[in-house]
């Protein structure tokens, strides 16, 4: 049984995860998506890794034209009948759920889940700017698909004074807007309104803003990699701002120094979990905020390619070991 990675160029969480193959004596062979459509139909005893796709762009309408083109490569796998001897690790149907905010939310919501609740999905920064008025409360405008922070606003508006702050990883220079890996902070409605415009233009969704839990003085929100039946890794993501992502130089840390009940960390594995078996995948990145005050866990999103943890891979590269031996022992017997 061999054990394939795929993606469309080389990268940190490929090499890693190629690392873990290797202290388990296990080869994992590296393939683009091309090759992959090339030999997909002569595999034979193989597990197949879809990563996503990787690219450097920071042109943000430029970015989204590749989350359209990665799309359609998930699609046009989920179209193709495997031998009956290979398998995806996560199948091309799930990731495109998971890759789909709105959908998620859906779908786990419709199985009792509780997620960060949405609003009516605006069109036009003058529907926005009503929904906001009529709200009265903060909102998130995120891009339905991607993940990363790229794209994500958020937004307070008092109608009554005209007055906006908003907090985005966007940034318009020279007429082109980017995705920076900072947060910006932004309270004139000229600068907000062509962000805010782009977002939508790509497809957006809206959501509540929930205070999210503190620990000593910072925002934090979770994310919980995890399979259909066990907890892996929790990291805790912890910002001065609303938006916690660890890339934007946030703070990482440990899930044992949260002082949480026993039965919150409980409900939070059971949400996780449950997470990841609705929406059909093997394994994900569930993201979770706790509420401010209540303890009740929210699932923000999940992302069925979100098992890069910078923290474990430079230490023990736990996950991605757990993950080959996971395969080794689901998939090595029934292919003999």
């Amino acid at each position: 049984m061999q054990i394939i990675v795929v993606s469309n160029s080389p990268s940190k969480r490929v090499e890693y995860f190629v690392e873990a193959g290797k202290g388990l004596q296990t080869e994992v062979r590296f393939m683009t998506y091309e090759e992959l459509f090339n030999c997909l139909s002569s595999l034979r005893q193989a597990v197949v890794k879809l990563e996503p796709w990787v690219s450097c762009e920071t042109d943000f309408l430029k970015y989204a034209l590749l989350n359209e083109e990665y799309k359609a490569v998930l699609q046009r796998l989920d179209k193709i009948t495997l031998p009956d001897d290979v398998h995806f690790f996560n199948p091309p149907h799930a990731l495109l759920q998971a890759l789909d905010k709105k959908e998620t939310k859906q779908i786990l919501s419709a199985n009792d889940l509780s997620v960060t609740p949405m609003l009516a999905v605006p069109h036009s920064f003058d529907e926005l700017l009503q929904t906001l008025s009529d709200f009265g409360r903060g909102c998130f405008l995120k891009p339905r698909y991607g993940s990363g922070a790229g794209g994500i606003m958020a937004i307070r508006y008092q109608p009554c004074q005209k007055k906006w702050v908003v907090y985005t990883t966007l940034q318009e220079v020279d007429g082109i807007i980017h995705n920076t890996k900072r947060i910006h902070r932004l309270t004139k409605e000229k600068d907000i309104l062509p962000l805010a415009e782009a977002v939508m233009y790509t497809g957006a969704i809206l959501e509540e803003w929930i205070p999210k839990e503190q620990l000593q003085g910072e925002n934090y929100d979770l994310r919980v990699v995890c399979g259909e039946a066990e907890v892996d890794y929790v990291v805790v993501r912890c910002s001065k701002g609303s938006i916690t992502n660890l890339h934007l130089n946030n703070n990482a840390r440990l899930w044992s120094e949260l002082s949480l009940p026993e039965d919150v960390r409980q409900r939070i594995y059971l949400l996780c979990r449950k997470t990841v078996r609705t929406l059909d995948l093997q394994y994900a990145g569930v993201d979770v905020l706790i509420e401010r005050g209540t303890d009740t866990p929210y699932i923000i999103e999940a992302n069925g390619q979100g098992d890069h943890i910078y923290q474990d891979m430079y230490t023990h590269n736990s996950i991605y070991t757990r993950q080959i031996r996971t395969i080794k022992k689901k998939y090595d017997h029934a292919d003999r």
